[in-house]
């Protein structure tokens, strides 16, 4: 009896020897088995800051081009040059119409020469008959005048402010009045083939200008 005793309690305390033994054998070998875990830090706000500012502060990589490409690439430039150089030239001047005042304005002061006052009007529009021509081109109108003819005035369509005229001899020809921005006026007497040579000019004028100008006499019919 007292050795079935002594077994009895020597049985339990060798399996719970075994036990205690396993226990200290398994930390050993498993390394997250009673293991600390290292604790989660918050992500820092300035974390994405400096990573932005360390990729803008990385010089930029330069690419070597071999001499082939740097060849061609020059040609590129110089081609692409040429082209504006092209656009930038203007292109020839067209003259729309060209030619003296209308001899009609002779008549009156060769009638006026049976009174001696009238002899000088009449020289007058004889001269302007050889001296005076008037040039109308895709750009501007020119008047070239005085005693020798060699004075010239001309100005481009966007310097007209507005136009006036009143036709004579029942629309043969007509005298035309344009006011420039600058205050100045240019009178042209006599224009002849009046109706192309205004509806001409009236369409090359701004829009400000066409609405203080007369309107052309096709559109007054």
């Amino acid at each position: 009896m007292a050795r079935q005793r002594g077994g009895a309690v020597l049985a339990p305390a060798a399996v719970l020897a075994a036990a205690l033994g396993l226990l200290a054998w398994l930390p050993g070998r498993l390394g997250f088995v009673g293991a600390t875990a290292p604790a989660l830090q918050p992500p820092r706000a300035g974390g994405a800051a400096t990573a932005l500012h360390a990729a803008k502060a990385a010089p930029p990589k330069k690419t070597r081009l071999s001499l082939a490409e740097a060849i061609e690439r020059q040609k590129e430039n110089q081609a692409a040059k040429g082209d504006k150089k092209d656009d930038a030239k203007l292109s020839k001047e067209k003259t729309f119409w060209e030619g003296p005042p209308s001899s009609t304005e002779v008549f009156a002061p060769l009638l006026s020469c049976l009174v001696v006052i009238g002899i000088v009007p009449f020289i007058a529009s004889v001269n302007r008959q050889f001296r005076v021509k008037y040039k109308i081109t895709d750009r501007r109108v020119s008047v070239s005048g005085g005693w020798d003819g060699k004075d010239v005035t001309e100005f481009s369509y966007q310097e007209i402010y507005e136009m006036k005229y009143g036709m004579r001899w029942l629309g043969y020809c007509a005298d035309m009045r344009i006011n420039l921005r600058d205050g100045a006026k240019v009178e042209l007497f006599g224009l002849l083939n009046f109706y192309q040579n205004y509806e001409y000019i009236y369409n090359r004028i701004d829009k400000e200008a066409r609405k203080r100008s007369d309107k052309p006499p096709g559109e007054l019919e």
